[in-house]
């Protein structure tokens, strides 16, 4: 489907703001879906917000319908993380949850969980799977673009065990992320152990 001016110039505001506040060279590469219905991009940034992580962000999933609006616009969303550098499969990692959204399977709102998306990658880890938050730990604030028609912004993956998510469901999201923080999790690891 050909693009239009429109969204040719959403996409290029896009880019220029995960370039800004990544702060480095960026790489953009292309991922397929295992049907090859759909494809993503995926930009990713070395040493970004410091050494020995790698910044990430998705390009594209704001198209998809999140049935969320602002001020009478589309809400739309993209995804991001930071993980240690030696990962080789967290860009994977958003990939899968950029396709859940664009086939429909799940919306993107701050504090929603994406279910076992990890053992897809990683089967025999304490970490299960994706809670959304509001991204933190960058130089600068990722924020919001206001276009004419939609409001995109960036939601974090953060990796969750299955107790973790257990413990969220009784207690709510924000004794979840009091605990992470009492406890000094290393959030860019997900090879952590569950905290419970």
């Amino acid at each position: 489907m050909e693009q239009t001016y429109s969204d040719r110039k959403q996409h290029q505001l896009v880019l220029q703001r995960i370039t800004e506040v990544f702060e480095k060279p960026v790489e953009v590469g292309t991922f397929d879906s295992d049907d090859e219905q759909a494809s993503i991009e995926i930009v990713k940034c070395q040493d970004s917000p410091f050494k020995g992580v790698t910044s990430y962000s998705t390009l594209g999933v704001y198209q998809c319908q999140n049935l969320l609006t602002a001020d009478n616009r589309e809400l739309n969303v993209e995804f991001m993380g930071i993980c240690d550098s030696r990962n080789i499969w967290f860009d994977g990692l958003l990939s899968t949850c950029a396709f859940a959204m664009i086939k429909g399977k799940v919306r993107a709102h701050p504090y929603e969980v994406y279910k076992d998306i990890i053992p897809v990658y990683q089967p025999n880890i304490d970490m299960k799977h994706i809670l959304l938050i509001p991204p933190f730990s960058l130089n600068r604030d990722l924020g919001v673009i206001e276009t004419e028609n939609r409001v995109i912004t960036w939601l974090m993956l953060n990796p969750i065990s299955e107790k973790e998510y257990d413990f969220m469901r009784e207690n709510g999201w924000q004794k979840l992320i009091d605990a992470f923080v009492e406890t000094n999790i290393d959030i860019y690891d997900v090879y952590r152990k569950s905290i419970f």
